[in-house]
């Protein structure tokens, strides 16, 4: 005698190991029948997910995803819907099948059928294609950061939404129709799952931050600078890069003390950690390395890196943002195109040949790929599109909107500064290497300045004429220097330490000078150094993250920007004595800027800049305003993406060359990867 199980539309014999829909034949997996029948024998328990492992696969090791897999195939043949569930998840134990089960006796027979041959890894019959359309009123985020994340299950969505001035997680399982955004994540970009699929990861402001899916608030994991991708191991820790400049750090998904995994090799040539990975089984990290001299992201490395923080490894050149599909396969970016190559996991070694896999594919130039794949082979979901162009020009812009010149153009150019007499332009270039570069206005070409290393973050003083930046050319973390152009005099070092800093603003008389340290523990600080004493001391440092700040014109005041309230905002304290905070922007604000007289006060608010009326006082600051609006290239935390001309009547904005918006995810079911 055997056992036959009746649930939903469906039957399965046991005896006969067959499974049925009405007279239809489903086509499972002797695998995949194994779990299905353990799981209707304890229905309603909840069976661990070693049991399972060691009752479908008994002389065999292998790891959690072959589970995961059978679970996701199970699930999609048995057409599990949220508000039809048959198996549910039991966050970090197993599984439960949960639906109404009747059982009754039938016959053995003489001989089994014999059970359909699993499919070989890859082997799939034509793919199907399909795209979620993006709503209007939520399009996809346009950021340097990771936009989409799927369930290990593969049965939901997340991505980054553009909301207005910030952006938000919307949520769309591929059951249904709609997408909702996620309460809780104002702000957020880089999604990414649990091992489990219960909790979601991701960045707010300068925080690493996850929720529960169920529902409940954030809870903050560790405080960050800038994230550059972020992954979540079976092990409990997440791996992230917590800046653009830094190395891989690691943290446990419950919170506590981050510590460092990976360090930037300066000498080797190593420039940035980024786009972690980590690898099932505690076998390692992948991760992309950024090389100086390199033009883009098509000239970076995977590498890989042990669990333990014990080095790492050059795997791959010419590649970005890689990661490990367990069908056997590490997938990697390049020139917007995905490349696939069978990969080993015990020796961490690509063994073949490379090939296309799927052209088409949004990159940012950040190096980070807007793909993503569940941890059950077959699956791709992925922005449609092409690698980001780094070719922007600088405009003036006048206050209704119109431009009136274009003041010069290059690759990655960003961070324009006016100088105070209003006769020239400093503007950072960031190519093979990264350079600021002089323009005087009324005629004339652009100018290199610096010559050695990596430099940015450029402001003018604290002497008429001269240049203060951020540079690491001595190979550790960037410091801040001064030079004046129009001397042969070498680059003078202001102030050295451990961690990455970028000048903000001198006080009106060259004495004191405000900057932003990037510490891994407690974000981003406001920081003053005295220039004739050559001592510095912190102005601002708290649990958030304040940065950009730049004193008014009669030295008075400092504004910056802080994540305090969940979302960017513009706050202003008396100096030198840090009271009187007051709250200027209103609905998030970033990048504050002085007009040279001190009566206005302008900062960003997504593709608008803001007005502040400050001719009363800082106690009577204005309602903000809209002055000008358009698509035009975001700042980062160091200094702001524009400026204004010193008469106040005109903008220099930087200009991208956009991409066409994706109206819809592209999903591929059958991905042969």
């Amino acid at each position: 005698m055997g056992s036959q199980y009746f649930f939903g539309p469906f039957a399965l014999d046991a005896a006969r190991r067959q499974l049925t829909r009405g007279a239809d034949a489903v086509p499972l997996t002797a695998r995949g029948f194994d779990v299905l029948l353990a799981l209707l024998e304890r229905r309603g328990e909840t069976v661990e997910k070693d049991q399972l492992l060691q009752r479908v696969w008994p002389d065999t090791i292998v790891e959690e995803a072959n589970l995961s897999q059978q679970i996701f195939t199970i699930r999609k043949l048995l057409g599990q819907t949220e508000g039809q569930p048959y198996i549910a998840t039991v966050p970090r134990r197993g599984y439960r099948f949960v639906a109404a089960v009747r059982e009754g006796a039938v016959d053995k027979p003489a001989a089994p059928a014999p059970a359909a041959a699993p499919p070989a890894a890859g082997a799939h019959a034509q793919p199907v294609r399909l795209a979620i359309p993006l709503s209007d009123t939520a399009p996809l985020a346009s950021i340097p950061n990771g936009v989409i994340a799927i369930s290990p299950d593969g049965l939901r969505i997340v991505y980054a939404a553009s909301a207005g001035a910030t952006t938000e997680l919307y949520l769309r399982p591929l059951s249904e129709v709609t997408a909702t955004p996620i309460p809780g994540t104002e702000g957020a970009s880089n999604p990414f799952f649990s091992p489990d699929g219960e909790w979601l990861g991701f960045q707010c402001g300068r925080r690493l931050q996850k929720l529960p899916l169920a529902g409940g608030p954030p809870i903050t994991l560790c405080e960050v600078s800038d994230v550059r991708g972020a992954s979540w191991g079976t092990d409990g820790h997440i791996v992230y890069a917590p800046g653009p400049t830094s190395g891989l750090w690691r943290v446990h998904a419950s919170g506590g003390s981050a510590a460092p995994l990976t360090i930037v090799d300066f000498d080797g040539g190593e420039r940035t950690h980024r786009w972690p990975h980590v690898l099932p089984g505690g076998r390692g990290v992948i991760f992309t390395v950024g090389h100086a001299g390199a033009a883009s992201f098509d000239e970076a490395s995977l590498a890989v890196a042990d669990s333990g923080g014990a080095g790492h490894r050059m795997l791959l050149r010419h590649a970005t943002d890689g990661r490990y599909v367990p069908s056997g396969y590490l997938v990697w970016a390049r020139g917007a195109t995905l490349f696939a190559a069978p990969f080993d996991l015990d020796a961490r070694e690509i063994t073949a040949a490379a090939r296309v896999v799927q052209p088409g594919v949004a990159m940012n130039a950040t190096g980070v790929a807007h793909f993503t794949c569940a941890s059950t082979a077959g699956l791709l979901v992925h922005v449609p599109g092409e690698a980001q162009s780094l070719r922007r020009s600088l405009v003036g812009v006048d206050r209704t909107g119109a431009i009136t010149a274009e003041y010069a153009a290059g690759e990655a150019l960003e961070e324009p500064r006016v100088s105070p007499d209003g006769r020239a332009v400093v503007v950072s270039l960031r190519g093979r290497s990264s350079d600021l570069w002089r323009r005087r206005f009324g005629g004339g070409t652009l100018e290199r300045v610096t010559f050695e290393g990596e430099n940015f973050a450029g402001i003018w003083g604290p002497e008429p004429g001269m240049l203060t930046f951020s540079s690491s050319r001595e190979g550790g973390a960037s410091d801040i220097y001064c030079v004046q152009p129009d001397r042969a005099s070498p680059p003078e070092l202001l102030i050295a330490s451990e961690f990455d800093k970028a000048a903000s603003s001198w006080s009106p008389d060259g004495s004191t000078l405000l900057f932003t340290e990037y510490h891994p523990e407690t974000g981003a600080d406001i920081w003053v150094l005295d220039r004739h004493a050559s001592t510095a001391r912190p102005f601002l440092r708290t649990r958030f993250n304040e940065y950009a700040p730049v004193f008014s014109p009669d030295g008075r005041l400092v504004v910056y920007t802080t994540d305090e309230s969940g979302r960017p905002e513009i706050h202003a304290l008396s100096y030198p004595d840090a009271t009187g905070k007051r709250q200027l922007s209103v609905g998030g604000g970033a990048e504050p800027v002085w007009s040279r007289d001190g009566r206005e006060l302008f900062y960003r608010s997504g593709d608008r800049v803001m007005r502040v009326d400050m001719s009363g006082g800082v106690d009577e600051a204005g309602v903000p305003e809209t002055v000008l609006e358009g698509k035009y290239a975001p700042g980062t935390v160091t200094v702001a993406n524009y400026d204004v001309s010193a008469d106040g009547g005109e903008f220099l904005m930087v200009k991208t060359a956009e991409a066409a918006a994706p109206t819809a995810l592209h999903v591929t079911l059958g991905w042969p990867v």
